[in-house]
């Protein structure tokens, strides 16, 4: 019994001793071999993405539309969706992965529109009291939050009960045609974006932009205009 346990002892330290050698040993990336494994890799990936988004998501989302247009694409999974809300949206619209679309209680019909030609980058949360309409060629980088409602009402007994804000708590958000907004942005309830302005990331608007503007900052401000864009408009 001695020599069986003493045997264990040194087979079980041996393991433990090869184990803590193999720490310190890598791989080297031999490329003949390794760059056809990461391109295999890739495409395998891209192919298992674009079948499960095209075959899966996509479909199981249009059915909580109420229009779409032609070439909707999900780069990742299905947007959350939360509350009653209409979704109208236009063609050639872009998702990324983890958005988030809400209805709030405050009024009957909340709905959310998108535009031709626009892509809502990865993470943005949109929060819709009545309306929020977002227009065509709009980019929408990461993390940007739609606030349409104040999510909670200013009453603390209310609050406490988890009801709805009142009708003053809620409003129309309004981004038109070409609008660029940048990575974590906030925009709040009662706002229009105007045409081809810009929101530098990180900013929190908290009043109408004007058209062919440049804001920044908490709140968002005026920093710089581009009227010299407005001939691609003009009839």
């Amino acid at each position: 019994t001695t020599l069986f346990r003493s045997g264990e002892s040194f087979f079980s330290r041996g393991l433990i001793h090869s184990a803590k050698s193999l720490k310190g040993v890598s791989m080297p990336a031999f490329k003949p071999l390794y760059l056809p494994l990461r391109a295999e890799r890739t495409l395998r990936l891209l192919a298992w993405r674009r079948f499960r988004n095209l075959a899966y998501n996509e479909p199981i989302f249009k059915t909580y539309c109420k229009s779409y247009g032609v070439r909707l694409r999900l780069y990742d999974d299905i947007p959350k969706l939360y509350g009653k809300l209409d979704i109208h949206l236009g063609d050639n619209v872009g998702i990324e992965g983890d958005a988030l679309f809400a209805g709030g209680k405050i009024y009957p019909k909340p709905f959310l529109r998108v535009g031709d030609d626009t892509y809502i980058g990865y993470q943005v949360r949109i929060l819709v009291a009545d309306e929020v309409s977002i227009g065509r060629h709009v980019l929408i980088a990461n993390r940007v939050f739609f606030a349409g409602h104040d999510s909670r009402p200013l009453d603390p007994i209310r609050r406490a009960n988890n009801e709805p804000p009142n009708e003053n708590g809620g409003g129309a958000i309004r981004v038109e045609d070409y609008v660029w907004i940048g990575n974590s942005c906030t925009i709040l309830k009662n706002v229009t974006i105007g045409k081809a302005a810009i929101v530098a990331i990180g900013s929190v608007v908290t009043k109408d932009v004007e058209p062919f503007t440049i804001v920044a900052g908490n709140p968002a401000r005026v920093v710089k205009r581009l009227d010299e864009y407005r001939h691609y408009f003009e009839e």
